[in-house]
């Protein structure tokens, strides 16, 4: 424990010599938010830099307002070594603001850390600074926002998302002749630049699906696959999933 500090009171330091001599004391007004997990437990669910929130969850949330605090973060980040980018369950969350603008988004657990779309090796020195930072500023008790993850990657927005959709499976049970209602579970794989890689259309009611049902989401399955585009994220993985359901009649 001991050394653990002597080495954060040696990372600080050198850091606010570092800011003296980067003029680091300006007008700019950013700030951290830090939404935290135990780094030594196990997730449950697949945790990606998407869905860390609302899959997993998370034990502590803490905003950083010091500017110099937000600066040493962001010098730690430079020069690390960028290693393959495959899926590493994530652990911790931050987001970087520039009032309420989310400037940057990193994601990480102890071995690895993602940010403007790369990965990198993680180390002790990030490791130690984000738990100096946990300790030091108390858990945030509003939440400034949280993501909305019912089609809200759409490029033209949520609403237009299901507007489009709606037109579209009303013009496919016409020409199936089907009359009836669908609750629709949709799940949506995307590449980093919103290609829609591919698509499942599930029914969720009625449970005994006919011929017609099956003929419509079958169709509508092709059509997002062709037709729909989300927006860019580069943090977005393989494993990211866009998941909403759609009600029709």
């Amino acid at each position: 424990m001991k050394n653990r500090i002597l080495k954060m009171e040696k990372i600080v330091i050198l850091l606010s010599f570092l800011f003296a001599f980067w003029g680091t004391n300006s007008a700019k007004t950013d700030s951290l938010l830090i939404r935290y997990s135990d780094l030594n437990r196990e997730t449950i669910n697949i945790s990606t830099c998407s869905n860390f929130e609302w899959r997993n969850g998370y034990e502590r949330e803490i905003v950083v307002s010091s500017q110099n605090h937000v600066d040493t973060l962001k010098a730690l980040l430079d020069h690390l070594q960028e290693i393959e980018d495959e899926y590493f369950p994530v652990r911790c969350k931050m987001y970087i603001f520039d009032s309420d603008t989310i400037k940057q988004k990193i994601c990480l657990n102890k071995t690895s850390i993602a940010f403007n779309g790369k990965v990198y090796a993680n180390n002790d020195s990030i490791i130690d600074y984000i738990d100096h930072l946990m300790l030091d500023y108390p858990s945030s008790d509003t939440r400034r926002f949280f993501p909305d993850i019912i089609g809200a990657d759409y490029v033209e927005g949520k609403d237009s998302l299901y507007n489009l959709l709606l037109k579209e499976i009303d013009k496919l049970a016409s020409s199936a002749k089907f009359k009836g209602s669908l609750i629709l579970g949709i799940k949506c794989e995307a590449d980093k630049n919103g290609k829609t890689r591919n698509a499942e259309v599930s029914i969720i009611r009625p449970q005994k699906h006919t011929k017609k049902e099956l003929e419509i989401t079958n169709n509508l399955r092709d059509y997002i696959i062709r037709n729909i585009f989300w927006g860019r994220d580069i943090n977005r993985g393989i494993h990211d999933i866009i998941y909403f359901t759609i009600r029709y009649r």
